[in-house]
């Protein structure tokens, strides 16, 4: 710049200018870097906040959980006190006390007695046609749902096994 310049003032002028571009600059820039550290802190806010609420369900699920266990043992503790009465023996004879068991577990009218009612129940749960008569198709088919030897006749140690499962079914 020449010295008409300086007396015009047009140096000064574009001093003046050039730092205005370099304030309007600097400004624009710490506002772009405020804009990005509050969408920061608005993230990180959010992100605890989120986290915040997972821990909180983590611990709700938590909570829940041992109730429905806690539940779960008392409602095992009161089925197995009211089926202390069909507790059976296990001696492997097919008697009142073992079919009045076995009713019960079936959801049969128990009366002790093995009657087609009974026996269609068993069928069902041991997979033999449900005709309502004992033979060595439902023998076959109880022992092969017991697991013991396939004989076609229910014995003694075929009841073991079946007042066994009883027991089991019972809570015992």
């Amino acid at each position: 710049m020449g010295i008409f310049d300086k007396i015009t003032g047009k140096e000064a002028k574009a001093k003046a200018e050039a730092a205005a571009e370099e304030a309007k600059a600097k400004a624009e820039k710490a506002a772009e870097e405020a804009k990005a550290a509050a969408a920061k802190a608005r993230e990180e806010a959010f992100n605890k906040r989120n986290a915040e609420v997972k821990a909180a369900q983590q611990e709700k699920i938590a909570e829940e959980k041992a109730a429905a266990e806690a539940a779960e043992i008392k409602v095992a503790e009161a089925k197995k006190e009211a089926n202390k009465a069909f507790k059976l023996a296990v001696d492997g004879d097919f008697g009142p006390a073992t079919i009045k068991a076995v009713q019960h577990i079936l959801g049969c009218k128990e009366d002790g007695i093995c009657g087609t009612e009974t026996i269609k129940a068993i069928q069902k749960l041991v997979g033999a046609e449900a005709d309502g008569v004992w033979g060595t198709k439902t023998s076959s088919a109880l022992q092969k749902f017991l697991g013991v030897t396939v004989d076609g006749v229910a014995g003694p140690e075929t009841f073991k096994a079946f007042q066994k499962w009883a027991n089991k079914e019972l809570g015992f």
